[in-house]
């Protein structure tokens, strides 16, 4: 009777032992955790099995952006707030071709209004003739203003003619 009874307690302890080790394994060790995500325009949730939660930063494509309005000016010879940028000279907009984006650039975050500066050089390609080229580089201002047109300003640093 002694060792039915000790088995008894012995079972009886497993069972409590494996009821309190589940009800503590769920509490200590929760099944989703909410990761938030900063994604430029929208805001993205994401429900991943872990327990920290962790805020990642989402580069903005901010100089792609800068160099695709300053493209369009020069291809239009004007900016969307119609201030004139004449980089053509006397050369088609097929001719003329991106040479070198510079790595480093600058964004300036002001209330409504949204600065990037950056320089880039553009390669002149005359028709008919493939060996003769002009490079310049020219520092660009590109000011995107909320509910306004945006505005481009270029100047020239460097001129290389090349033979």
């Amino acid at each position: 009777m002694k060792e039915n009874l000790s088995a008894l307690w012995i079972t009886l302890a497993l069972i409590a032992v494996f009821v309190v080790g589940s009800f503590a394994g769920a509490n200590l060790y929760p099944k989703e955790v909410e990761v938030i995500k900063n994604v430029p325009g929208e805001k993205v949730t994401e429900y991943v099995n872990q327990t920290v939660e962790v805020e990642v930063e989402v580069q903005d494509k901010v100089l792609d952006d800068a160099l695709a309005t300053f493209l369009e000016a020069v291809e239009d010879e004007e900016d969307e707030d119609g201030n004139e940028v004449d980089l053509l000279k006397n050369y088609d907009f097929d001719e003329v071709s991106v040479n070198k984006v510079f790595d480093e650039y600058q964004v300036f975050y002001e209330k409504d209004k949204t600065i990037v500066e950056f320089q880039v050089r553009l390669k002149y390609d005359e028709k008919g003739d493939s060996e003769r080229s002009v490079r310049e580089t020219y520092s660009v201002r590109v000011t995107y203003e909320e509910d306004e047109d945006s505005r481009v300003e270029a100047t020239i640093v460097e001129a290389t003619i090349v033979d």
